[in-house]
C-alpha cells in the first residue's frame, strides 16, 4: 500500500510539473479584475521611458475563466468586450530553457467599430501582480496591473 501511494505522489508531481500544468496555474492566477498600477513607454532609441499612467488612470480588466474579458475605460466611462488567452512558449538558448508566456486580448470598441488588441508578454504573473509587456512599430508599453480585492 506505501508503494502504491508513492507511486501516486510521484505521478501527480509529474503531471503538475508538465508545461499544460503550469500553463494552467498562470491562467487561474490571471482571472480576476485588475487595474493599472503604472504605465510606461519607451521608444525605440529612447534614453528614458514616457510615464502613461494618466492616460490609464481608473482602466481596469477583467479576466474570467473562459477566456473572456472585460475592459473598463475610465476616461471613456465605457465598457469593451473581448477575449483573451495565454501561451507558453519555450525557447531553447546555448544556457538553457526559458519559457516565456504570451498574453493575448482582443477586445471590440462599440464606439468608433474597430478592434483594440494587446498582445504582449507577460514578464510576471503574480496572485496580486501582473506585468507584461506590448510592442509596437517604435518601441514597447510596459504596464504593471494590480488584483482588485
Amino acid at each position: 500500500m506505501k508503494k502504491l501511494s508513492f507511486l501516486l505522489l510521484i505521478v501527480i508531481v509529474f503531471i503538475s510539473c508538465t508545461d499544460r500544468g503550469r500553463l494552467e496555474r498562470r491562467e487561474n492566477r490571471i482571472e480576476g479584475r485588475w487595474y493599472f498600477d503604472r504605465a510606461f513607454y519607451k521608444g525605440d532609441y529612447a534614453l528614458f521611458r514616457k510615464n502613461l499612467i494618466d492616460d490609464y488612470r481608473g482602466d481596469e480588466i477583467t479576466f474570467y475563466d473562459d477566456g473572456f474579458a472585460e475592459y473598463y475605460d475610465a476616461s471613456l466611462n465605457a465598457y469593451f468586450e473581448g477575449d483573451w488567452f495565454l501561451t507558453l512558449h519555450k525557447t531553447q538558448y546555448h544556457d538553457g530553457n526559458e519559457r516565456i508566456y504570451t498574453l493575448d486580448m482582443e477586445f471590440l470598441d462599440h464606439i468608433h467599430r474597430e478592434n483594440f488588441s494587446f498582445y504582449s508578454n507577460a514578464t510576471r504573473i503574480g496572485f496580486n501582480n501582473l506585468n507584461i509587456e506590448v510592442y509596437d512599430d517604435y518601441g514597447f508599453y510596459t504596464f504593471k496591473l494590480n488584483k482588485v480585492d
